[in-house]
């Protein structure tokens, strides 16, 4: 009898998990399953280096960038369809309006009805941003902090406060096909993304080198390694890769 509820047990946790979500991805992912009573949730992670896409039960698509994790609540039970986010993701959310669609992060929320917009929100990284693509959302905070978003509108946190902007470079949002764009970028916020997407820390001997600006595009799938080599091309650097500690020293 025990085992027979244990394998009743794991035919519904498997049963609840593909009604939460079903995975479309470009990489294998992972998934955790946690019970608390009568709740479900399912974890799923995007590899370093590599992208994951998944369709959730309201039929809402989420692309996961390299080292993300979206945990999704209770297969939308409730009066929201919630979801918390650790790292960047792109949502196509389908309109409902009598239940609204929450991504919680560690800094903001942002709640929606039906929209796409991408968030970064990776929690061993400084940047925090939202950037609507299409539709109204609204990101706060609990307190007073209560932003609202139309299209090619963009908020990031900078010192502790939400600052709004027009955009119109969609080619950030390139991540989704394996592509790491950069528009007039500084080798600081290159080298602090890449750092992000590959879990390194990136060493510079002279650092000048973080002023230069490029404008650049890489595929993700080449590794470090190689997108280094290209983007110090001309500049008359190499690095070396201590792989044992994930260290790059350009000098």
């Amino acid at each position: 009898k025990q085992k027979r509820r244990a394998r009743i047990k794991r035919a519904v946790s498997w049963s609840v998990a593909a009604s939460i979500l079903l995975l479309v991805g470009f990489s294998v992912s992972f998934l955790l399953f946690g019970t608390d009573g009568e709740n479900q949730s399912i974890s799923v992670f995007a590899p370093v280096g590599q992208r994951t896409g998944l369709t959730l039960a309201d039929g809402t698509l989420v692309w996961l960038n390299s080292g993300s994790r979206l945990d999704v609540h209770e297969a939308f039970n409730g009066k929201a369809r919630e979801v918390s986010l650790d790292g960047e993701a792109y949502f196509s959310v389908t309109q409902n309006t009598g239940k609204p669609f929450i991504v919680h992060t560690s800094n903001y929320s942002i709640k929606v009805t039906g929209t796409e917009f991408n968030v970064s929100s990776y929690t061993n990284a400084p940047e925090w941003s939202v950037a609507l693509v299409k539709g109204r959302v609204e990101i706060y905070d609990g307190g007073s902090t209560n932003i609202v978003l139309t299209p090619n509108m963009k908020a990031e946190a900078i010192g502790g406060k939400l600052v709004t902007s027009e955009f119109s470079d969609y080619d950030a949002f390139l991540w989704r096909e394996g592509i790491i764009s950069f528009e007039d970028a500084s080798f600081a916020e290159i080298f602090s993304k890449l750092e992000t997407y590959y879990q390194v820390t990136i060493q510079v001997e002279d650092s000048k080198l973080l002023d230069r600006h490029s404008t650049c595009k890489f595929v993700t799938a080449d590794g470090i390694e190689c997108i280094l080599d290209l983007l110090l091309m001309g500049e008359g650097l190499s690095h070396d890769f201590d792989i044992d500690t994930r260290t790059v020293l350009i000098k």
